[in-house]
C-alpha cells in the first residue's frame, strides 16, 4: 500500500510542477502547455518501460500492500495474483482473483476496475473483505496500466472488449453465479463501470465512485477546458502508463479551441450519459458517489445523468475533492460511502435485506459539516427556487444583491485580468477545503473592481438553504471575440471576509461587440448561509484552475443592468 501512497504524492508533486509551468494566474496556457505536452510526447516516444521493470514494480507493490492486506487475510479465501487473458486484439490483460474457501459456489462476483495511474492492487483490501463475505472478486489492470499490454484507451471500445473478455475468463475459471456479477471502481474505474453496466448484459449492478456521467462536460464544460486537472491526468498517464498519443493531442486541441467537435465526439463515445436508454431498458441498479469540491468530475455533470436514470438508483454527494470521500475504503477503512457500497452489493447480489433500499435515495453532505440532507428523488420534488436581483456597482460601492427587482439602468465595465477572487491554489486549496474543511477565503471588499464585478447583499434575516445548483444570469458586451468568465459565490461575514461556497465558469465565442446573455451554472452544493451573513458574488476573467481560449490579452467586458433585462442569481433551495 506504500506504493499507492507514493503515487498520490507523485500526483501532488506533478501538480505543483504544472502550476509553475502554467503561470500563477493560469493565463498563458496556450504556449506553455504546448511545450509541456511536446515534452511528454517526446518522453512517450523515447522512454521504454520493459515488462521486466513492470514485473519488478508489481512485485514491490505486492510486498508493500501485504502489511495492509494481512489483517484481512485470515485463510478463508484463495488469492491468485497471476491471472491473465487475451483480449480481442491479442493484448494481454492481467489481474488478480479472490475465491472463498467456504461452500462450493457458485458465488456472486464483483469486478474492480483500477483508477487512472493505479493498477490491479488498488482494491486488494476491499476485495479481501468481500471474499470473506462469500464473493469471488476479480481486479484487473486496464490496458496501458500495470502489467497489462496495449495503450490507454480512456474507457473506449477496446476497454469494453477487455471487460467482456474478462467476464468470459471469470466464468470459465471461477465458481461464479453468472446471474450475480457486479462491477465497481473509483474515478477511471467508475466511468468504465457505468459504461460496462450499460453495455455488458452479464453485469447486474454497479457501484461508481468519483466517476463521470458526461466526459465532454468534464473536460470542456461551458466551453472551458479544465487546465490543471487535464494536465495532471495527461502527465500522470505518461509517468504511470502507456498513453495513446491521441489523448494528449485531444487535450491540446481543447486548449487551442481547434477541432473541438471531433474531440467532443471522441469523449461522447466514452460517456455513460450517451447510453442512458440502454441502461434504463435493462433496469439494472446503480449506486453513485461523487464529491462537491471535485474539480475533475464536477457534480454538475453527474447530476443530469442521475436524473435521467429510471432504474433503481442511489446517489451520495459528499464533501471532498476527487476521490477523497472514497479513498479510505481502499485502505480498509469503512466509511459512509463504502458501507453503502458493501450493502448495495449484498442486497442486489445476495438478496440480504440490510436496509440499503430504505435509506434516502439522494443525500448531500453540507459544506463544512458532517451533516447530510436527504431526498426521496432528484430533482428534489419539494425544491424551491429563490431568486435574487443584481444591481449595478457604484463609484465606491459593490453592486447590490436584493430580493426586489432592479430599478436602476447602468453599465459596469471591467478589464480582463486576475483578482483576489479565485478557487485558490490548485490541488492544495482543494485538498484543504474538501478534506479538512479549510475554505478558500478572500475579503470581498478588497477585490479589485477594475477587473471584477462584485455584488453584496444585506445581512440575511433568515438562513438561506442552498440545496443544489446556483444559476447566474447577466447581460454582457465584450471587446473580445471569446471572453472567459469566472463566477464565485461567497458567504460573507460582517468584516467582508468571504468563504468560497461554489463557483462556475464559461467561455463565449464569436460575441465581440454584441449584447449577449451570459448564463453560468455554479457547482451544486448543500450549504446553509446563516442569518446575519451576507451573500457575495464576484465575476472576473481568470482562474488558475481553468484555461482561457488564448494567451491573455487586454479586453473589456461590460455588464449591462436594466429594468427590462434583469441580472439574477437563482438558488435551488428548500
Amino acid at each position: 500500500m506504500k506504493k499507492q501512497k507514493n503515487y498520490l504524492s507523485l500526483l501532488l508533486i506533478v501538480g505543483n510542477f504544472l502550476l509553475v509551468s502554467c503561470g500563477g494566474n493560469g493565463n498563458q496556457n496556450g504556449n506553455k502547455t504546448s511545450a509541456i505536452l511536446s515534452v511528454l510526447n517526446g518522453q512517450a516516444q523515447n522512454t521504454e518501460v520493459t515488462p521486466e521493470m513492470l514485473k519488478q514494480s508489481n512485485a514491490a507493490t505486492t510486498r508493500d500492500i501485504q502489511t495492509a492486506f494481512q489483517n484481512e487475510n485470515d485463510g478463508s479465501f484463495t488469492f491468485n495474483d497471476n491471472i491473465s487473458f487475451l483480449s480481442n486484439d491479442g493484448v494481454k490483460i492481467t489481474g488478480n482473483l479472490f475465491i472463498p474457501k467456504s461452500g462450493t459456489g457458485p458465488y456472486p462476483a464483483i469486478i474492480f476496475v483500477n483508477s487512472w495511474a493505479l493498477n490491479e492492487y488498488e482494491y486488494i483490501v476491499p476485495a479481501a473483505k468481500l471474499a470473506k463475505k462469500g464473493y469471488v472478486v476479480f481486479s484487473y489492470n486496464t490496458r496501458g496500466f500495470g502489467t497489462s499490454g496495449g495503450l490507454i484507451n480512456v474507457a473506449g471500445p477496446k476497454d469494453m472488449e477487455d471487460l467482456s473478455k474478462g467476464i468470459d475468463f471469470l466464468l470459465a475459471n471461477a465458481p461464479v453465479n453468472p446471474s450475480n456479477i457486479g462491477i465497481a471502481g473509483i474515478s477511471y474505474g467508475a466511468g468504465i463501470s457505468l459504461l460496462g453496466l450499460s453495455k455488458e448484459p452479464r453485469i447486474k449492478t454497479a457501484v461508481a465512485m468519483s466517476g463521470w456521467g458526461s466526459l465532454p462536460d468534464s473536460l470542456y464544460g461551458n466551453q472551458s477546458p479544465r487546465l490543471v486537472w487535464g494536465l495532471l491526468l495527461v502527465t500522470a498517464g505518461y509517468i504511470t502508463g502507456r498513453m495513446d498519443p491521441i489523448i494528449a493531442e485531444n487535450f491540446q486541441k481543447l486548449l487551442d479551441t481547434r477541432d473541438v467537435s471531433t474531440v467532443l465526439s471522441w469523449a461522447k463515445e466514452r460517456s455513460p450519459n450517451n447510453f442512458v436508454a440502454e441502461l434504463n431498458a435493462s433496469g439494472k441498479p446503480v449506486y453513485i458517489s461523487n464529491n462537491s469540491q471535485d474539480n475533475l468530475f464536477q457534480p454538475n455533470q453527474i447530476l443530469p445523468y442521475f436524473e435521467q436514470l429510471t432504474v433503481p438508483k442511489k446517489l451520495d454527494l459528499n464533501n471532498g475533492i476527487h476521490a477523497t470521500a472514497e479513498i479510505g475504503g481502499i485502505l480498509g477503512i469503512n466509511n459512509y460511502v463504502w458501507t453503502n457500497a458493501y450493502d448495495w452489493f449484498d442486497y442486489w447480489l445476495k438478496g440480504i435485506q440490510n436496509g440499503i433500499m430504505t435509506k434516502p435515495k439522494v443525500t448531500f453532505q453540507k459544506r463544512f459539516s458532517s451533516d447530510r440532507v436527504s431526498y426521496s428523488a432528484w430533482p428534489n420534488p419539494s425544491k424551491i427556487e429563490k431568486t435574487y436581483h443584481l444591481r449595478p456597482m457604484g463609484f465606491f460601492s459593490p453592486g447590490k444583491i436584493t430580493t426586489t427587482a432592479n430599478t436602476s439602468n447602468g453599465n459596469d465595465t471591467i478589464l480582463s485580468g486576475g483578482t483576489s477572487a479565485t478557487t485558490g491554489v490548485p490541488l492544495l486549496s482543494e485538498i484543504l477545503d474538501g478534506a479538512v474543511s479549510v475554505p478558500v477565503k478572500t475579503n470581498v471588499n478588497l477585490i479589485d473592481r477594475t477587473n471584477a464585478m462584485v455584488y453584496l447583499s444585506d445581512s440575511l434575516s433568515s438562513p438561506l438553504k442552498l440545496r443544489g445548483r446556483t444559476f447566474y444570469k447577466g447581460r454582457i458586451n465584450s471587446s473580445d471575440y471569446a471572453p472567459h468568465v469566472m463566477v464565485y459565490l461567497y458567504e460573507v461575514d460582517f468584516w467582508g471576509t468571504g468563504k468560497l461556497i461554489s463557483h462556475g465558469t464559461a467561455t463565449l465565442f464569436n460575441v465581440k461587440g454584441k449584447d449577449v446573455d451570459l448564463n453560468v451554472d455554479l457547482q451544486a452544493v448543500a450549504h446553509d448561509f446563516p442569518a446575519g451573513s451576507r451573500i457575495g458574488l464576484a465575476i472576473d476573467n481568470i482562474d488558475p484552475m481553468y484555461a482561457v481560449p488564448k494567451p491573455v490579452s487586454l479586453y473589456t467586458t461590460t455588464f449591462k443592468h436594466s429594468t427590462s433585462n434583469a441580472s439574477t442569481l437563482k438558488f435551488e433551495s428548500e
